[in-house]
């Protein structure tokens, strides 16, 4: 037990000595001062460059937040917290801080996206006083859909829910919102000056704001893994989807009656294919179809124009095994338009946010690559044309070398977790299936804390096919553990007790500030100590590097998010 205190403490001490600014920065002097958050590749490496111009690899937190669920204590782990902060008016004010401060004590850097808007510091009316940078992220891509806020003339419609289920017989609690309807669009940019969101309200212009993330792949479907890379579940090809999905909605579950049925993103798709063919004649020849015209001729699903398409006919092939049996014409035309529709979301989005926000970096959604696979390529190469940072899960040199490759040269960020149920306040309730690739699956805490300093060694030291260590930092999933999932994601458990083999366990303590542990069902193992190491090892191999001056000897790529800002 004293041993770990030693390593705790002196890991402690050792990040606060090699970080430069208030920020986190530990590479000093990467690029001039800015006044906010930067990307720039430094030498060999893309970092994070902070407002006062030092270098910084990202270690985030997810969801820094309590649970509100009644759990197997009996109560909810924010009325523990309450009572663990003294049960006054007060009580929020010192969770933001003490939380705040053991962040830092465990090497995290930066407050990942959900989190409690009362952690966040800066220029907010009532800031945290131990600050910590913050990604804050907006949601259009769902909350369109039943144009919530009436920010747009009207709602946008969901791609999936006008499939015919006999033909797209996957899984449909997934949305791929249409998004060349022109009130996609009105939405964003109505978001974006919506001051309920808290943008305008003090984040906007903040040096603590790192960036501003784009929606969440769960709001994204289709945007998930690919057949490329062998994943546990697989999203649906969004060209086909698109191809097949009914080209009118009267209706939907978040919409009654539409006033608009079109569904613009099949129009756009006709569009694309009339402007390469010409005429009909020549799209049949291409993909051995035998259509009569580019618009309906006959309605959906009965007709024979291509807006009658529902999947029905052989020559487009399955969804479920790629379009395996449909002509070589029709796989090269749907993935062109699957590449067009992603790339009409993130210009749509990434210019939203930079002509609101032009100070701040503009991030992907959280996260690509998921259940260990791989975001399609022409998504990823979308992507990396629009935004500064991507997000996404690495659980492989494979899929790092895929990524860099189709996204291009840019800046990672990392989606991570790793739990251990039995050795946890989750211990009634199995562990989740692992994925392929890396595996996130531990049995104790101590074993899940070598399975995360393995996974950010390997993040934090692996290249490229190029030679470039594209990953700028990891987000880890996340502040506490999940009632709603059973999962033991937490580097806390509900009542607050940090996993270090102290904090989480049955007799009460008390903690370094004076605060009250302890009360646990069992004596929970210690994940902490290793993160702690590892968080710390980056901050010391950065600061060595800056010592050694090895940026020094790299031509520097420009910097990334200067204002005015340049596409």
């Amino acid at each position: 037990m004293a041993a770990c205190l030693v390593l705790l403490g002196s890991a402690s001490a050792a990040v606060a000595q090699t970080t430069v600014d208030q920020y986190g920065g530990v590479m000093r002097g990467v690029a001039s001062p800015s006044g906010y958050f930067q990307v720039k590749q430094v030498g060999d490496r893309w970092l994070f460059v902070t407002p006062e111009g030092n270098g910084m690899w990202m270690t985030g937190v997810y969801a820094v937040i309590y649970s509100d669920l009644v759990d197997d204590l009996g109560s909810t782990g924010k009325d523990r917290i309450i009572a663990k902060y003294g049960g006054g008016p007060d009580w929020l004010h010192l969770w933001t801080i003490y939380t705040a401060k053991r962040l830092k004590k465990w090497g995290f850097n930066t407050l990942a996206e959900y989190q409690h808007w009362a952690m966040r510091p800066g220029t907010l009316s009532d800031p945290n006083p131990e600050a910590l940078p913050y990604l804050h992220i907006i949601k259009p891509a769902f909350y369109s859909l039943d144009n919530r806020g009436n920010f747009a003339p009207g709602p946008v419609k969901d791609l999936i829910y006008g499939t015919d289920a006999a033909y797209y017989d996957g899984y449909r609690g997934g949305q791929a919102p249409d998004f060349f309807d022109p009130n996609f669009e009105a939405y964003v940019n109505a978001w974006m000056q919506d001051r309920d969101d808290g943008l305008m309200n003090g984040n906007i212009g903040s040096p603590w704001l790192l960036g501003i993330a784009m929606d969440d792949l769960d709001n994204l479907f289709g945007f998930g893994p690919g057949a490329e890379v062998a994943a546990a579940r697989l999203h649906p090809h969004l060209g086909w989807i698109a191809l097949v999905t009914n080209f009118q909605q009267d209706g939907s579950p978040w919409v009654s009656s539409y006033a608009d049925r079109e569904v613009y993103s099949k129009q756009a798709l006709r569009d694309f294919l009339a402007a390469k063919y010409g005429t009909v004649s020549a799209l049949n020849a291409a993909w051995s179809s035998s259509y009569t015209t580019f618009d309906s001729d006959g309605g959906w699903g009965v007709g024979t124009g291509l807006l009658d398409e529902n999947g029905r006919h052989a020559w487009v092939g399955r969804w479920s095994d790629e379009m395996a049996t449909a002509s070589p014409g029709v796989r090269a035309d749907l993935s062109e338009f699957l590449y067009r529709y992603a790339k009409r979301y993130f210009s749509v989005m990434a210019a939203a946010i930079r002509r609101y926000a032009p100070q701040h970096l503009v991030f992907g959604p959280p996260a690509f690559n998921g259940w260990g696979g791989l975001t399609r390529k022409e998504i990823l190469k979308a992507a990396g044309e629009e935004v500064d940072v991507l997000q996404c899960a690495i659980g492989s040199q494979q899929v790092l070398d895929l990524t860099s490759q189709y996204a291009g040269n840019k800046p990672l960020v990392t989606w991570d977790t790793v739990f251990a149920n039995p050795d946890s306040a989750l211990w009634r309730y199995p562990n989740p299936e692992g994925a392929p690739g890396w595996s996130p699956v531990a049995l104790t805490q101590e074993e899940r804390g070598q399975r995360y300093a393995a996974k950010v060694q390997f993040l934090y030291q692996a290249r490229t096919p190029a030679g470039i260590h594209a990953v700028a930092g990891v987000k880890f999933w996340s502040w506490g553990d999940s009632y709603g999932e059973k999962v033991n994601f937490g580097l806390v458990s509900f009542s607050d007790n940090a996993y270090d083999g102290r904090e989480a366990v049955i007799n009460p303590g008390i903690d370094e500030w004076g605060w009250p542990t302890g009360g646990e069902e069992r004596n929970y193992g210690d994940f902490l100590s290793a993160v702690v190491d590892m968080n710390t090892q980056i901050s010391r191999w950065l600061a060595r590097d800056a010592r050694q001056g090895k940026w020094r000897r790299y031509p520097a790529r420009p910097l990334v998010a200067q204002r005015p800002h340049h596409r």
